[in-house]
């Protein structure tokens, strides 16, 4: 009788260490499962804010156009004088839209313009062509820019202190033909 009493308290110990195996098991596998969905977070939060920049880089390249198609001789004049910077700062901060649905210039992240810059810059040699997309050839005259934007968005930055969470940098190139201008 006391050899199974003995044989009972002995299997107790072994069910105990194997009910705290499997506890620390578990354990591992949910620590393990939890940084996969850490990281997964971060990743995707870092695609998000890299797309909020692209936007941002390619509004500012529509922007120059923009700018360059509604007023031809002034941006002319402007680029003549500026030589080739385009800031954001120069244009109205009523030309973009900074609707909070996601429906705006810089998407549902870039609402405020505090967290979203860009600036364009011209090529140095404006090129006179007579060659433009829409126009009879020899018809008219215009100088070409080739126009490269660099966007920069930071998120989670704070009126009280400059916290930055995140920030990305983008660039677009575009193509924009500026005229009629006087043939060479």
């Amino acid at each position: 009788m006391r050899r199974m009493l003995r044989a009972r308290r002995s299997d107790r110990g072994v069910v105990l260490v194997i009910a705290l195996l499997l506890m620390l098991a578990l354990a591992g596998i949910g620590i393990a499962a939890i940084r996969s969905a850490s990281n997964e977070l971060n990743i995707s939060g870092n695609a998000r804010i890299s797309q909020v920049a692209r936007n941002i880089a390619s509004a500012g390249a529509e922007s120059a156009m923009a700018f360059a198609g509604s007023r031809p001789s002034a941006f002319l004049q402007y680029a003549t004088a500026r030589g080739v910077r385009i800031p954001m700062e120069n244009l109205s901060a009523n030309f973009y839209d900074t609707a909070v649905d996601g429906t705006g210039s810089f998407g549902r992240d870039g609402a405020t313009m505090d967290n979203a810059r860009w600036e364009g810059r011209l090529a140095d040699d404006p090129v006179a062509t007579h060659r433009a997309p829409g126009f009879q050839v020899g018809e008219f005259c215009f100088r070409r820019y080739i126009v490269e934007t660099d966007g920069t968005y930071m998120s989670g930055t704070t009126a009280s202190s400059l916290t930055i969470d995140r920030n990305a940098q983008a660039r677009s190139m575009a193509v924009m033909y500026v005229g009629p201008v006087t043939c060479p």
